[in-house]
């Protein structure tokens, strides 16, 4: 009798462990899925049709930063697509802002100009984004060369961003930065 005892205990402590187990895998993927809906819109690959797709989607407000955590005195460059026009407007804003409509309300956006976009791929295969036009009444040529995808969240305003590593080419001038979204 202590024998069976001893059994159903034992049977009985196995189940509760394999329920609490259960319960806990559960929670985990439930966040998991949260987590994967909330930053859907992130880039998953630098395939020129997903760069371009991604970048002309939603508001098309998208930063041209040294870095996701970037500080600067002058501001940072934003840029908002206009996907039926082909152009895009080019302004400084002080800080990152969670969408277009948000920095305009703050009123924040310093406008540069309006320039004519282009997406084109190199010998690499490699996404090229050329922004040519006026600003502040000086002949630009700009070319962004998507290199990886990025994400990551900005200290100082709480934001989520995410979009690419690039080499930005400002006049035969290149520099490392990020190109980003807030998500």
């Amino acid at each position: 009798m202590k024998r069976s005892r001893t059994k159903v205990i034992l049977l009985s402590l196995v189940a509760v462990l394999a329920i609490f187990l259960t319960a806990c895998g559960s929670k985990s993927s439930n966040n998991k899925s949260n987590q994967q809906a909330s930053f859907k819109n992130e880039p998953a690959t630098t395939k020129h049709t997903d760069v371009k797709s991604t970048v002309l989607s939603g508001d098309g407000f998208w930063y041209l930063a040294g870095k996701i955590n970037h500080k600067s005195n002058s501001g940072i460059e934003a840029v908002a697509f206009d996907k039926h026009t082909g152009k895009a407007t080019m302004y400084n804003v002080d800080k990152f802002y969670k969408s277009y409509s948000a920095a305009k309300k703050a009123n924040a956006l310093n406008k540069e100009g309006t320039v004519k976009y282009t997406f084109t791929k190199d010998k690499k295969n490699q996404t090229l984004i050329k922004l040519a036009g006026k600003l502040s009444g000086v002949e630009m040529t700009q070319i962004v060369t998507v290199k990886d995808t990025t994400k990551g969240t900005n200290k100082a305003t709480k934001l989520h961003l995410s979009g690419y590593h690039a080499v930005r080419d400002v006049d035969m001038d290149k520099t490392n930065i990020v190109f980003v979204e807030t998500t």
